[in-house]
């Protein structure tokens, strides 16, 4: 079904690909610096990982953006999302984001962690507005670290 969020299964491969690939110069600087992240869920979907948990949305057919969480195995993961260049705005972020937290409340997680580049002003808007708070400057000098608690 268009824009339900499912968990990302074998057979995800050519979606993501084709997500990754259409990133702009700047998303691929904020996000998938190195490919980083198409890597890590590629990883995923052959491998597995009891410790990592990967969600997309889609829309018109094609992967509209996704939701993980890292170190899903401890009581404050860490998240990540990304919305496709061309539906930014539209509040897909806002959804996988809200889905996101559900899931770590519903599996008693003591909060979300994520870090995000010091220049993604509209992903630091959108984290503050949800709960997020920002903790300070990551030692790398460029991330920004940001907690959500739910105790």
């Amino acid at each position: 079904m268009e824009n339900s969020i499912c968990e990302i299964t074998l057979g995800d491969e050519s979606l993501i690909n084709e997500f990754f690939d259409c990133m702009s110069g700047e998303s691929k600087a904020l996000f998938n610096r190195r490919d980083y992240n198409r890597r890590g869920v590629l990883k995923f979907l052959a491998k597995g990982d009891a410790t990592r948990k990967y969600w997309i949305i889609k829309k018109d057919g094609k992967m509209a953006g996704y939701v993980f969480f890292l170190d899903w195995n401890t009581s404050i993961p860490e998240l990540g999302v990304a919305v496709r260049d061309d539906l930014q705005g539209k509040g897909l972020g806002r959804k996988l984001l809200e889905f996101a937290i559900s899931q770590a409340k519903e599996q008693g997680k003591g909060g979300i962690q994520l870090t995000t580049h010091v220049a993604n002003l509209r992903a630091q808007t959108l984290y503050e507005n949800m709960g997020f708070i920002c903790k300070g400057l990551c030692k790398n000098g460029t991330e920004l670290f940001y907690l959500l608690s739910f105790r």
